[in-house]
């Protein structure tokens, strides 16, 4: 290998200025460092200055009886706050009542009277006096007619009302097992109205005379009845028990005429 001569190497050598000035910037920064560290050394303190003492601090959960006197203080603020939103309020002026100009003014000598004084005072509920006399059928059970409570179960029984009377063609097929039928004699059922004036479950009651088995044949023939439902307070009293007296004429009339008792 050819060796390079000395003046070349001579050439890319560095200066003297050049090295004193690299010198001179190494010497800066050892020193920059050594200042940095003189003065970490005084903030520290490195530990070795006498008296120091160990801080330790415990981060384990308060105990329950620490909890307890933290939350009594809150307890107390709560019942503060309870005593104060129930406290009463204050009490209000009485109310003056200022009377007023549309008032009624009831002329002298008027009786002001409350429901049930009104609801006392009506007629259509009094009884009529002696009871349920022996009227006719045709004549009774067309009002607001009392009934009595001698139906079965104790229900009321009205007087009936005809829609239509019976005639002796529609009786004289159930009359052949009975005896009797003349002027004179009579017959009661009491009967349930339904729909259409009709009756039905009809039971015998009396009969005049006594065994003649005219409530029987009565009572046979009182699917052909008609009759009115009573009325109360002016309603039709549909399924009510209603009492039918039929008063047997002399066989020359035709048609039979009905009463009730």
């Amino acid at each position: 290998m050819p060796s390079v001569p000395a003046a070349s190497a001579a050439r890319y050598a560095p200066s003297r200025r050049d090295r004193a000035v690299s010198f001179a910037l190494a010497v800066l920064v050892a020193g920059f460092l050594i200042a940095v560290l003189v003065l970490m050394t005084g903030v520290v303190g490195g530990g070795d200055e006498p008296g120091g003492q160990l801080v330790a601090i415990n981060i384990a959960p308060p105990s329950a009886d620490k909890a307890t006197e933290k939350a009594a203080p809150k307890q107390d603020v709560k019942q503060e706050q309870v005593q104060t939103v129930t406290t009463p309020p204050p009490k209000l002026p009485p109310r003056v009542e200022i009377p007023s100009k549309n008032q009624v003014e009831w002329p002298p000598g008027f009786i002001k009277l409350s429901r049930e004084d009104i609801a006392k005072a009506d007629i259509s509920r009094i009884k009529p006096a002696g009871g349920g006399g022996s009227t006719g059928a045709s004549q009774g059970g067309g009002g607001n007619a009392e009934g009595t409570g001698d139906g079965p179960g104790g229900a009321r029984v009205y007087n009936a009302e005809w829609y239509r009377e019976p005639t002796r063609a529609e009786m004289s097929p159930y009359m052949g097992a009975a005896r009797g039928g003349g002027a004179g004699d009579w017959a009661m059922i009491i009967c349930r109205t339904v729909e259409r004036f009709h009756v039905e479950d009809c039971r015998e009651v009396d009969e005049s005379p006594r065994g003649a088995g005219l409530a029987r044949a009565l009572r046979q023939a009182a699917w052909q009845f008609l009759v009115r439902p009573p009325r109360v307070d002016g309603k039709a009293q549909v399924g009510a028990w209603v009492r039918i007296r039929f008063d047997f004429k002399a066989p020359k009339r035709e048609d039979g005429v009905a009463g009730q008792d």
